[in-house]
């Protein structure tokens, strides 16, 4: 038995012989009980998290003597089998679910062990709520988690440059890993940055050990957001499962957390999906960064704008919605957007030179000062795994060059080039198909027509799955045809697995042709095929490209590298 469930036994043990009240060193003051302990055997609290999801902590116990019980947990501490499988949090949890009478066990309110709220917590902090308010607000609390003292000392040690992030969803997709990554690298060499978000898997309060805040909309806002999609249904031909255009005539009226937090600059990701209007965009008073995750801002509406070149005169006409009006909405989308970011005091940043040729092509952006800093990584969670145990632990062929491709809607998102890839393996597969093995992530399980053996791993949600994922591929192919940056790339690459992909994207900025990858001509499934055979060509080739290819992200594409990037470009503005 380790020492940590020695203690946890001792404690349940001395408040079942003893009675009285058991308090952990986060809490930092205790008010009386009396009115909740009566007719209670005893007190549970609920962890002070930020989800809706009540889980039991046992950082405040307040018992009276022989809480039967304290007596089921004790008994179920003094198992074996339990000490083996279960600890702290879980194991509580487990037993509380477990025990019979639960209306002799009373679950502390988190809002009465944690009374501020994150935005009452940033209020306080920046000195904005009188002391008079504050002591109301605590005295309605029976207890008060110190992690308030702990975030004032934390907020004296971030240097003066402090950030709110704005970015839509919080998920797996690929524009708020990049976005997070930045918030949190930012954070690691000591910017104060928050993140503000709409969609999020939190619950509302966020994530304040993330410094992740999620803005409300009001009921209003709600309706709007719902409806944002709603012009778009008076063009049959545009296909509304695509989710591939955003009129953003809805959201959320940031400009009022702009208010509370009253930062020096306002970094903006992805805003799209019902954030933020185009109008409200505009009425940001602050220094803005604005970082592309897409080509939305160059456009009328469509997050890529394919073989169209409208948006450089004013879009109508427009391809993705079957327009052949000259005055249709992507039109009048362009407009709206030409009039906002008029009166935004910006600079832009892209993450590859592809994008800074398209916003320098742009109208509504042209002029604008364009700065590339690419997105980056936390290269103590991706690194190369060894090829061997990440294909036991993921079941796949010891004996096989393994091909890996993945993106967010792998099959369906034709951007994402799938059947590019398709028919450059289908064309290998008469020489190759009992030696190449292909594994597909981001798409559930279908019918190919490949001779190729080919495995579906659906989405993976698991950080080390993935990283296994790159570590036990021969190669990763990205296919995109259109793709601002190409998180796979440099994901697959920190793990030591060479890249294939096409000029004129993205990931041309990241792959250096036949030292860390292959770079195929644009969309020529021949010349991806040539690729891919290249890279398996030879076991000592493809150690020398995955060697080269771990160095090049340590080099260039480390979070921390990136965050100074940032820092210095922040001060290049508030200095100017």
């Amino acid at each position: 038995m380790n020492n940590k469930l020695l203690l946890e036994i001792s404690r349940y043990f001395i408040l079942y012989r003893e009675g009285g009240i058991f308090v952990d060193s986060d809490i930092e003051c205790i008010e009386p009980f009396d009115d909740i302990v009566k007719d209670k055997q005893c007190c549970f609290s609920y962890v002070p998290q930020l989800s809706s999801k009540k889980i039991i902590s046992d950082s405040l116990i307040i018992s009276k003597r022989e809480s039967l019980f304290l007596k089921f947990i004790i008994e179920r501490l003094d198992s074996n089998l339990n000490c083996l499988v279960e600890e702290g949090i879980s194991f509580l949890n487990k037993t509380y679910s477990l025990y019979d009478c639960k209306d002799e066990v009373e679950i502390i309110s988190s809002s009465i062990i944690n009374p501020c709220s994150p935005i009452e917590i940033e209020l306080l902090l920046n000195g904005k709520i009188s002391e008079n308010s504050i002591d109301n607000i605590i005295s309605e609390a029976h207890s008060i988690c110190y992690y308030l003292k702990e975030r004032a000392q934390s907020k004296r040690k971030m240097n003066s440059i402090d950030v709110l992030y704005l970015s839509s969803i919080v998920g797996q997709g690929g524009a708020f890993r990049a976005a997070h990554r930045i918030h949190l690298g930012l954070r690691a060499i000591g910017i104060d940055s928050k993140m503000l978000v709409l969609n999020s898997n939190l619950g509302e309060k966020g994530n304040l050990l993330d410094n992740i805040h999620v803005a409300i909309p009001s009921p209003q806002e709600k309706v709007g957001y719902h409806n944002d999609l709603e012009p778009l249904k008076q063009y049959p031909a545009y296909n509304m499962a695509s989710h591939t255009f955003a009129p953003a005539m809805a959201g959320t009226d940031v400009n009022r957390y702009i208010d509370i937090f009253n930062p020096k600059i306002v970094q903006i990701h992805w805003i799209n999906a019902g954030y933020i209007k185009i109008e409200d965009l505009g009425k940001i008073k602050k220094k803005i960064v604005w970082r592309l995750a897409d080509c939305w801002p160059l456009t009328g509406g469509c997050y890529y704008y394919g073989d169209c070149k409208r948006y450089l005169t004013g879009c109508g006409k427009c391809p993705k919605l079957g327009s052949e009006d000259m005055d249709d909405l992507s039109h009048e989308i362009w407009k709206r957007k030409e009039k906002a970011w008029k009166e935004m005091d910006m600079v832009i940043v892209v993450p590859t030179l592809w994008m800074k040729q398209c916003v320098e092509n742009s109208t509504l952006l042209k002029g604008r000062d364009v700065f590339v800093i690419p997105n980056g990584l936390d290269l103590d969670k991706f690194y190369p795994v060894r090829k061997e145990v990440a294909r036991e632990v993921l079941n796949i062929p010891s004996d096989k060059k393994v091909i890996l491709y993945g993106a967010t809607n792998a099959i369906n998102d034709r951007r994402k080039g799938f059947s590019l890839l398709l028919q450059a393996l289908q064309s290998l597969s008469d020489a190759y198909k009992n030696e190449y093995y292909l594994v597909i992530f981001g798409a559930e399980r279908q019918r190919l027509d490949l001779d190729i053996p080919f495995r579906f791993m659906g989405y993976i949600r698991d950080h080390q799955i993935l990283q296994a994922l790159y570590s036990a591929a021969d190669v990763m192919v990205v296919p995109s045809l259109e793709e601002a940056f190409g998180q796979t790339v440099t994901e697959a690459m920190a793990c030591a697995t060479p890249v294939v992909s096409f000029l004129e994207t993205g990931p041309e900025s990241i792959i250096e042709h036949k030292r860390t990858g292959y770079l195929a001509r644009y969309a020529d499934e021949k010349d991806l095929a040539a690729g891919i055979e290249w890279v398996l060509s030879s076991t000592k080739l493809n150690d020398e490209l995955s060697v080269n290819a771990r160095a090049r992200i340590e080099e260039s594409y480390d979070i921390r590298i990136i965050a100074k990037q940032y820092e210095k470009l922040y001060h290049q503005l508030l200095n100017s």
